[in-house]
């Protein structure tokens, strides 16, 4: 079963409020910086989960600020696209020179892997999703066009859409594993098919794009199966392994590449959860499909700059290597004794 966990200011005294605020944001949305113009009676509550690989919070704040810069980018690069649905306030949301306001009724989107600021300039509630850019964003998309607009929740797709995300965070502490993938994968696809309208585009995807899309969807329902492979999606697929190379031709990435980023991805959302917070890291990467416990080191440690275990000694932070004593930080795997960069890992 799916859950929801819901986490809020009143937990702390006022004056950590606005530290556990920024805290929380930096957890579930991603490395943000929060401002809460020194409002000592500032006040915010989240309640999130997950739907297939959409995560989704509803979340109420006081007035404040969040700020994505390139620094913080570098230090979380996960390439999601957010979504924020506008229930109650007014926010301005500012990317690439372009600035917008959402009122109640109003939609946007933007992306985590450029620079934006977010400003509520009055209590607000909204509805947040975090959703794989793959998954939304298509070669013939003019994804620049189509970030920081303003899109109705009244109308059209748009409207279709927005519910089918009310609806489905409702959903969420009684799905099953598979229920949760199905709804997240509608989400994205009717969100695709928003932003198509928008664009003028024809919304009927092609040949190659639905393959593409189908073989992404076989591909995160089999990601925990270590013989996962191209020749096993091929035989699902009953197609030669040409075709299933000409399906993902413009995706910027090779299936096998898909498959690993897929499964690192999933690993580094586990060492970050408090669910998983019992789980062995060689458990967690043997979950996702890893059969060696070195080369999932290794590969994690490319991927994300840290071996597994730092990082989720970290919770993914650079900027706290300082508070551990060096004995500690060399048994994570990030250093040697003589201080050198490790280039692989026994340890997870």
């Amino acid at each position: 079963m799916g859950a929801l966990e819901m986490i809020s200011t009143e937990q702390v005294k006022p004056p950590e409020r606005a530290a556990f605020w920024t805290e929380l944001l930096w957890k579930q949305l991603g490395r943000l910086r929060s401002e809460t113009f020194s409002d000592e009676t500032f006040r915010g509550r989240m309640v999130h989960g997950e739907v297939g690989s959409v995560k989704m919070c509803r979340l109420s704040a006081s007035r404040h600020r969040v700020v994505r810069s390139p620094d913080l980018i570098r230090q979380d690069d996960r390439g999601y696209l957010k979504l924020v649905v506008q229930l109650e306030g007014s926010t301005w949301f500012e990317q690439n020179g372009r600035k917008t306001m959402l009122s109640p009724g109003e939609w946007s989107i933007y992306d985590t892997m450029k620079a934006y600021s977010v400003s509520n300039t009055s209590p607000i509630e909204q509805l947040v999703l975090l959703v794989p850019r793959e998954k939304v964003l298509t070669g013939s998309m003019k994804a620049d066009d189509l970030m920081v607009q303003r899109y109705s929740a009244r109308t059209g797709i748009g409207r279709l859409a927005c519910e089918l995300m009310g609806a489905a965070f409702d959903e969420i502490p009684g799905s099953t594993p598979q229920s949760a993938e199905a709804i997240g994968d509608a989400i994205t696809e009717l969100l695709r098919h928003s932003l198509l309208e928008r664009s003028g585009m024809p919304t009927a995807l092609s040949h190659k794009e639905a393959m593409r899309d189908r073989i992404k969807a076989y591909i995160e329902r089999n990601l925990r199966d270590p013989g996962l492979s191209i020749d096993q999606i091929a035989d699902a697929f009953q197609c030669s392994k040409r075709n299933l190379h000409k399906a993902f031709s413009h995706a910027g990435t090779t299936i096998s590449e898909y498959i690993w980023h897929l499964r690192l991805e999933r690993c580094r959302n586990d060492l970050l959860s408090p669910s998983c917070g019992w789980k062995s890291i060689t458990e967690i990467a043997f979950s996702w499909g890893f059969n060696s416990s070195t080369h999932f080191s290794k590969a994690f440690k490319e991927a994300f700059g840290m071996p597994p275990r730092f990082y989720r000694m970290t919770d993914g932070r650079t900027d706290t290597l300082a508070a551990f004593p060096a004995p500690q930080i060399a048994t994570a795997g990030l250093i040697t004794r003589a201080g050198k960069n490790r280039d692989s890992t026994t340890q997870c």
